[in-house]
C-alpha cells in the first residue's frame, strides 16, 4: 500500500504544477519594522558566512565536499535567530550554487568561481511553512520567541499560490519577491524557427522568411537621452555644493529620485517590448527563436576614432541583456526554445547573391539590385545562418507588404476621438 500511495502523491504533485512567477512590490515599513528588516539581513548574512567557512574548511583540511544535509546537521534553529525553513533555503541554496559551478567548470568554463565572499548583509528567504495570513496581512515567521514581519496583503496576490518569498533590498529599498504558481500557460504547437535581430533604433526584428515583424526602439532611446540630460545637469549643480552641505545632499536625493523614476520607466519598456515579441512568436506557431547578440559591441569604443561621442554613449545605455533575458523568461512559459547565436555580418550579407556590403541606412542595397529593410535582412540572415550553418544564396529578400510595424509607447495617447492607444 505504501508504494501505492507514494503514486499517487506524486501524481498529485506533477496534475498541480503550474508556472512558478516572481510578483515584486515595494514594502512600507515603519522604523521598528526597518530595524527588524535589518537584524533579518544581518543573520542571514551570518549563516550564509558560516556555510562558506564549513565549507572550505572541510574542503583545506580533509579535501572533501559537504553537502546540504551535513550543513543542515550544523546549523538549525539554535544557532541562528532565524525560521528553520530560512535556514534551510540559505543552506539549499549555498549547495546550489557550488554544484552549478562545479558543472560549468567540468564543462571547461573555468572562470566561475566557488562562493567565497563574506557578506555583510544577505536576503532572507521564506518557504510556504513560515508564511501564514490572517485574510488581509501575511505574517512571515522567524523562528520561536523571534518577532515576525507583518505586511498588508496585498489584493492581486491569493495566500494558496505562494509557494516561497524573499526580502530584497533594491535602490535604498525593501522590496518583497514573493513566487506564485499560476496555471501553466498555453504551449506553442509546431516546428517553426525565426530569428531575431536587436537594434538601437529598432528594439527587436523578427522574421520567419515569410512574415516580419518590427518593433521601435526610438521610445526608449529618447527616455535613455533625456536620462543622461538631466544627469549631467544634476552632476553640475552638485559639483557647486560644498561637500556635506544641505543643499547638496537635496540634490543627492533629488537626483537619486529621479534616476529610479526613469529605470522604472526603462523597465516597463523593455517588458513591453518583450511581451510584444512574445505574442508575435506565439501567434506564429514559433518553436525555436534564434537571437542575434551584439556581444563585444560595447568594447573599446573610445579606441576607435571613428566612433562618434553620440555614438559611443548610446552603445553603453543599450540594455540589450536586459531585453534578451525578459524575452528568455516569457518564451520559456510559453515552451519555446531561445538560443544565442552570433550575428556578425547578418546585416550587410545580401540573401539574394550572397556578397557582403557595407550599409550605411536603415534601406538595405546590394550591387546585384536587391532592395530591402536593413534590420529585416538582418533577422532573416540570423535565421538562415542558424539553421543552415552559413549564409545561403538565392533566397527571396523580405517584402514591404509582409512587414508589420509595431511601436511602444511609454503613455497612452488620446486620438481626436477620445481613444486611448498605448501601442500604435
Amino acid at each position: 500500500m505504501e508504494p501505492c500511495k507514494k503514486n499517487m502523491k506524486e501524481q498529485k504533485k506533477k496534475e498541480s504544477i503550474g508556472d512558478i512567477v516572481i510578483r515584486k512590490f515595494p514594502l512600507r515599513l515603519t522604523a521598528e519594522e526597518r530595524r527588524l528588516a535589518d537584524s533579518l539581513r544581518k543573520e542571514a548574512a551570518n549563516l550564509w558566512n558560516d556555510c562558506l567557512d564549513l565549507h572550505w574548511w572541510l574542503f583545506d583540511v580533509y579535501k572533501i565536499w559537504t553537502s546540504a544535509s551535513e550543513k543542515k546537521k550544523w546549523y538549525n534553529a539554535t544557532t541562528h535567530k532565524l525560521h528553520s525553513q530560512t535556514i534551510q533555503a540559505i543552506i539549499e541554496l549555498h549547495e546550489e550554487t557550488c554544484k552549478r559551478t562545479r558543472e560549468l567548470r567540468a564543462k571547461g568554463d573555468k572562470q566561475w568561481r566557488y562562493p567565497w565572499k563574506h557578506k555583510k548583509f544577505f536576503s532572507v528567504k521564506y518557504k510556504k511553512a513560515a508564511i501564514t495570513s490572517t485574510g488581509k496581512q501575511l505574517l512571515f515567521s522567524n523562528g520561536k520567541r523571534q518577532i515576525p514581519l507583518v505586511i498588508p496583503q496585498p489584493k492581486h496576490i491569493d495566500f494558496h499560490t505562494i509557494k516561497s518569498a524573499e526580502i530584497v533590498w533594491h535602490k535604498d529599498q525593501y522590496w518583497m519577491h514573493i513566487a506564485v504558481e499560476v496555471p501553466k500557460q498555453k504551449q506553442v504547437q509546431g516546428k517553426k524557427e525565426a530569428g531575431c535581430d536587436l537594434g538601437l533604433i529598432h528594439a527587436a526584428v523578427l522574421s520567419d522568411g515569410k512574415s516580419h515583424f518590427i518593433v521601435t526602439g526610438r521610445e526608449l532611446r529618447s527616455l535613455q537621452r533625456y536620462r543622461n540630460k538631466k544627469l549631467k545637469e544634476f552632476q553640475k549643480l552638485i559639483s557647486r555644493k560644498k561637500t556635506g552641505s544641505n543643499k547638496r545632499q537635496k540634490l543627492i536625493l533629488r537626483k537619486r529620485r529621479f534616476l529610479e523614476k526613469m529605470e522604472r520607466r526603462i523597465e516597463y519598456l523593455l517588458h513591453a517590448i518583450s511581451k510584444m515579441v512574445t505574442d508575435w512568436c506565439v501567434d506564429h506557431h514559433i518553436k525555436t527563436l534564434y537571437i542575434g547578440t551584439p556581444n563585444g559591441v560595447q568594447k573599446n569604443t573610445k579606441k576607435k576614432k571613428k566612433t562618434r561621442k553620440e555614438i559611443r554613449q548610446q552603445l553603453s545605455n543599450w540594455s540589450f541583456g536586459q531585453l534578451i533575458e525578459k524575452i528568455k523568461y516569457k518564451l520559456k512559459l510559453r515552451g519555446v526554445t531561445v538560443q544565442l547565436v552570433e550575428e556578425s555580418y547578418t546585416s550587410g550579407t545580401c540573401p539574394l547573391c550572397g556578397e557582403f556590403s557595407k550599409q550605411w541606412n536603415r534601406n538595405f542595397h546590394c550591387q546585384c539590385g536587391a532592395i530591402g529593410h536593413r534590420d529585416v535582412v538582418g533577422a532573416i540572415n540570423i535565421l538562415d545562418k542558424s539553421v543552415h550553418k552559413q549564409f545561403t544564396k538565392n533566397r527571396e529578400l523580405p517584402k514591404w507588404e509582409d512587414t508589420k510595424y509595431h511601436r511602444v509607447l511609454l503613455t497612452p495617447i488620446v486620438s481626436h476621438k477620445g481613444l486611448k492607444r498605448a501601442v500604435a
